[in-house]
């Protein structure tokens, strides 16, 4: 007797993708992180690690020879922190438009997409005011809405932490459902038992539920599976995905849930649980291939199965309301509760109080002065909270602050103050980002960012203020003291981080540094938050520069001096006078001011014009090069030290001369000096050497990964690649090719159509690149 197959089990992960905030809000640039090395910050690492690697993941054959990439996002129900895409969209355009495709056709498969919004900068949303949680909820959704070019149904609610008072906003903003941890519940509602209170064990996992809020308002939730969050954050369940598969499998029979969802970091897919997103493709693979699982989202699922049933949250600790990472509720963003990561046995985290009661007295002062200078530009009945809820798009770095100021006043000194007061409101919220108070210590890099927010706040609204803000400040962040004696309290921090150099005195460097050290082509107007408007060069010792900061539209006229342009010390006297005002600001800045990001770009400009060589230069350096090998064969020694250490040098600027103005037109009458060349370095070249050759072409071949997803794959570029891999191969080096692969992988599974002629030479480098597919 023929038996019906059980229908497939919805299934649905969701991956909560956040970084902090990390830019310095003196310029709008992350400075470099020695710890994410060597990628220059942990924005980068972390990208390279999940958020890339999750766009275009790889699954391998049984000896680790490409078959496929995947995009797990079109899989994976997910969130990301608006400050996050707003890196990304500047720094990783690839990556960005991909999460936003991966939404757009997961939407076409199942109706609705998987993405949700997140509240804005990962604030705990009941310790805010109602005012301060309604802008973070609504910047969160109107910054999703303008991305995904719709409006999201859910929404991510910084570690899960909920209050009434969400509730009730979320309801009235729109909000769908969102997703919350099993412990945060305490009773549910069934419609044959009444109410059932849990004791202490979970919320069922398996279908959605409603909360009311303190006005009645109801939103859905669904509460995740903890085992499968446990396992999948903490039990390396990511290490093997027939395993995970199992584990699905099992839950599928033992508790036969028409829903299996759970929720995590999005991190632990590929950078806390290394190749962690290739667990979650293969998974995806098996999934799709199999008759048990179906992968879906939460707008689709709670479309079919609507909520019917009451769920009841706890209080938390004084009433406050409940989150994933606090067993006492929300008490971990603002007080010494006994949760935290990290930190020596004896520490405490009493500093937490005092830190959030500092910013909370900002705060009160910060809201009435908006309120009060906002009325006196654009009238006594206009709304300024309307204001700031339209601020969104700027603080998203979606649109110009100028632009976005123009719907309300073309005045140039009105826009600059509401820029100011604008800027101020986000640098508020910025200093309630959770991290700040996650951790075990003050003197952490989290609370040090969110002090170095709150400093910024108070520099944009002393000009509008009778009160002594930043007086009070300190004297309030006096009272966090840190664990250990030497790192002081949040006062000594904060004076710490005042001592570091002004925005436009920074940018101003920049500029007149770069003018000094930089080819031609290699000249910048753009540094953070500030455009170079014009520069002069006044004599050997000075330089005028006229600078705008484009967040506040203050304008800047700086005067750069130099007493000894021409001794190897760097020693300036920069003069900056805001436009507008007769006050002039000095500052005398040596090498020990210059910050390290700056130094990496202004040394990446000398390398550039090092390396620039013509081609003549080129082939003589070749012709040099083979006398002197020549001449060294069976020589017990290597002749001329001097000699030899002028070669090495010249023969590295050399290839990186190859690809650095895209020379590689000249790769046909190039290459076989650059197999010489590469000859050469490998044969008397010392290891330091080689390893910067090895980077060098690391560095190329991820670039011209980039151009061809640009500007697309030929027949020429395709030639160039196997040619130069021939080459490099043959002498012992094995460049990084996750770049190419990622271009290449859809010409080779025609996601791309590639032109006729160019079928065989794609199989060709198909096959270079370890792909174990090939276009019939």
């Amino acid at each position: 007797m023929k038996t019906n197959k059980p229908d497939k089990t919805s299934l649905i992960l969701h991956g909560h993708f956040y970084q902090p905030p990390r830019e310095n809000p003196q310029t709008g640039l992350i400075g470099k992180q020695l710890t994410a090395s060597p990628f220059p910050d942990w924005n980068e690492r972390i990208h390279a690690d999940c958020y890339k690697a999750n766009s275009l993941s790889r699954y391998l054959s049984g000896v680790r020879r490409i078959l496929s990439l995947t995009n797990n996002y079109k899989y994976l129900s997910f969130n990301f922190g608006p400050t996050l895409l707003s890196w990304m969209e500047k720094y990783h355009q690839n990556t960005y438009q991909l999460i936003l495709e991966a939404d757009r056709l997961s939407k076409e498969r199942l109706g609705f997409g998987n993405a949700i919004a997140q509240a804005y900068n990962h604030t705990i949303l009941p310790l805010c005011t109602e005012e301060d949680a309604r802008v973070q909820i609504r910047w969160g959704l109107e910054d999703f809405a303008q991305r995904f070019s719709r409006k999201a149904d859910g929404i991510w609610l910084p570690e899960t932490a909920i209050s009434p008072m969400v509730i009730d906003i979320l309801a009235e903003e729109g909000v769908s459902y969102v997703i919350l941890s099993p412990w945060q519940c305490k009773a549910i509602e069934d419609k044959e038992k009444g109410r059932i209170e849990l004791d202490g064990r979970g919320a069922p996992y398996n279908r959605p539920f409603l909360l009311q809020g303190a006005k009645g308002k109801t939103i859905s939730a669904f509460f995740y599976n903890p085992q499968l969050a446990e396992g999948i954050s903490f039990g390396h369940y990511l290490r093997d995905a027939d395993s995970l598969y199992q584990r699905l499998v099992s839950i599928r029979e033992d508790e036969k849930p028409n829903l299996i969802h759970t929720a995590t970091d999005g991190e632990i897919y590929g950078h806390h649980e290394p190749y962690g997103d290739m667990a979650l493709s293969a998974l995806i693979k098996k999934v799709e291939e199999r008759e048990d699982f179906t992968f879906t989202n939460y707008a689709t699922y709670l479309k079919d199965h609507p909520a019917t049933e009451l769920a009841y949250l706890h209080d938390g600790e004084d009433s406050r309301g409940t989150s994933w990472s606090c067993s006492h509720g929300v008490s971990r963003w603002y007080k010494d509760c006994g949760c935290h990561t990290g930190g020596e046995e004896s520490w405490n985290q009493a500093w937490r109080n005092p830190l959030r009661l500092a910013f909370d007295n900002l705060s009160r002062e910060i809201d009435v002065i908006f309120t009060d200078e906002v009325q006196k530009i654009l009238g006594k009945d206009f709304d300024s909270r309307e204001l700031l809820y339209q601020f969104s798009s700027v603080a998203s770095q979606l649109k110009d602050m100028d632009s976005f100021l123009s719907s309300f006043t073309h005045d140039a000194e009105k826009k600059h103050i509401l820029a100011m007061l604008l800027e101020g409101q986000k640098y508020k919220h910025f200093a309630y980002t959770s991290c700040g108070w996650f951790f075990n210590d003050l003197a952490g890099l989290e609370p040090k960012q969110n002090i170095a927010y709150a400093l910024m706040a108070v520099d944009l609204y002393n000009p509008f203020s009778k009160k002594d803000l930043l007086g009070q400040l300190l004297e309030d962040l006096a009272k966090a003291k840190a664990n250990r004696k030497q790192d002081g309290n949040g006062k000594t921090i904060a004076k710490e981080l005042m001592n570091t150099l002004p925005g436009e005195v920074e940018a101003a460097l920049f500029f007149a540094l770069n003018r000094r050290i930089a080819e031609k082509a290699d000249y910048e107007d753009t540094y953070g938050w500030f455009h170079l408007e014009s520069y002069t060069e006044e004599d050997e010792h000075t330089e005028r520069l006229h600078v705008t900061d484009t967040e506040t539209l203050t304008q800047y006229i700086c005067t750069a001096r130099d007493p000894n342009p021409k001794q190897a010390t760097l020693e300036y006297l920069m003069e900056v006078q805001e436009q507008g005002s007769d006050t002039v600001k000095s500052t005398n800045i040596g090498h020990k001011q210059i910050p390290l990001r700056m130094r990496d770009q202004l040394f990446d400009q000398i390398d550039r014009s090092v390396c620039t060589l013509d081609y003549d230069a080129l082939r003589r350096l070749s012709k040099n090069i083979f006398h002197y090998a020549t001449l060294a064969k069976h020589v017990p020694y290597l002749p001329m030290g001097s000699l030899y250490e002028e070669l090495i040098g010249s023969s590295l600027s050399s290839i990186k001369s190859l690809f650095m103005y895209g020379s590689l037109d000249k790769w046909d009458e190039y290459k076989q000096d650059f197999a010489l060349m590469l000859e050469f370095l490998k044969k008397y070249g010392k290891q330091p050497d080689i390893d910067l050759v090895a980077t060098i072409f690391h560095t190329q071949m991820t670039t011209l990964g980039e151009k061809i997803q640009e500007h697309g794959l030929y027949t020429d570029n395709i030639r160039f690649i196997l040619e130069f891999l021939q080459i490099v191969r043959e002498r012992g080096f094995q460049p990084d090719l996750t770049a190419l692969q990622n271009a290449v992988y859809p010409y080779v599974s025609m996601q791309k159509q590639p032109k006729e002629e160019d079928i065989t030479s794609i199989n060709a480098l198909a096959k270079e690149l370890n792909f174990d597919i090939y276009i019939n």
